[in-house]
């Protein structure tokens, strides 16, 4: 039995090859988790704000050396934003989740760069209700 997504490269190959093959449940459900997110534009765009601090830590090494900085001074963990992937599973949840942990220092920072915009109370708390909503959907072993 082949079991694979739901990719039409995938599925016409497999019938081609005449494989007995059926597709992966996990992958439908958490295709199904992220369609639903993007059509709730509220969601959507509080996601894209909180893709665009990630990406501004991401590519920049003092920005990155600065929220180190604060998470010591605020002893939170020392973690690294997470980025979200397209191509990765639950990889929205992450981020979400790494964000949520790092507010103080993410906002402390924020506070100090004029250019940088930070999420507004009501995107924060979305995104602590998106969390709770998918939690339990969460798959793989963290």
């Amino acid at each position: 039995m082949f079991i694979h997504d739901s990719g039409a490269n995938i599925v016409k190959g497999v019938r081609l090859a005449k494989y007995d093959s059926a597709r992966c449940f996990i992958h439908t459900l958490q295709r199904a988790i992220y369609e639903s997110l993007k059509i709730q534009t509220e969601v959507t765009a509080t996601i894209a704000a909180g893709r665009r601090l990630v990406t501004h830590f991401n590519h920049s090494g003092l920005a990155q050396e600065k929220l180190l900085r604060i998470q010591k001074e605020l002893s939170l963990p020392e973690h690294q934003l997470v980025q979200d992937v397209s191509t990765r599973w639950n990889s929205i949840f992450y981020m979400i989740e790494r964000l949520l942990e790092q507010k103080r220092a993410i906002s402390l920072y924020v506070a100090d760069h004029d250019t940088l915009i930070n999420l507004t109370a009501q995107q924060w708390n979305l995104m602590e209700q998106c969390i709770n909503l998918l939690k339990p959907f969460i798959c793989e072993p963290r």
